[in-house]
């Protein structure tokens, strides 16, 4: 698992420094049985400011067009990408209460994104902190996950992968 920030690779809107994605992803097909997952977050100040670590874009077509290049320039060589982390605490949501729906949206449009560059990718939902705390500090991760899947229209289809089990 590697992760790929946002604020380190585009730069400015539109502008992309590949040159540390580029040797990690070199370095991976060197080593050969490394199949790499790849999360992608960090918005850069350009996409929002005022955060104090980091949180969705003001505008999530900033982060599609993002993830949409990465699965582009890196095509069959990169094995899964996970969008964003811990989407149930408010230090990964701009410090604001953590927010189900708009992830189930930044998720949605990411799928769509990374599918349509590279559709053999998988695309898997960022993992959930486990916590007891309410918002807006927090989701509870069992709480959070059942706002999540009603979100998502009771469906993982559209959203993200489901892992292949062998039969």
């Amino acid at each position: 698992k590697q992760m790929f920030s946002w604020r380190d690779i585009e730069t400015e809107k539109g502008k992309f420094d590949w040159s540390k994605a580029d040797h990690i992803v070199r370095k991976a097909i060197e080593y050969q049985d490394i199949h790499l997952l790849i999360r992608l977050d960090f918005q850069p100040e350009w996409a929002r400011s005022g955060c104090s670590d980091q949180g969705p874009p003001n505008d999530p077509q900033d982060y599609f067009n993002y993830v949409g290049a990465v699965a582009a320039r890196y095509r069959g060589q990169v094995a899964a990408y996970q969008i964003w982390n811990e989407p149930n605490l408010a230090r990964e949501w701009c410090d604001q209460a953590p927010d189900p729906a708009a992830y189930a949206a930044l998720l949605k449009g990411s799928y769509a994104a990374i599918k349509a560059a590279d559709p053999t990718a998988y695309v898997i939902s960022a993992g959930i902190s486990p916590t007891g705390t309410q918002p807006p500090e927090a989701y509870p991760d069992d709480d959070y996950l059942d706002r999540l899947y009603t979100a998502m229209g009771g469906r993982s289809t559209g959203n993200f992968d489901l892992p292949r089990v062998p039969a």
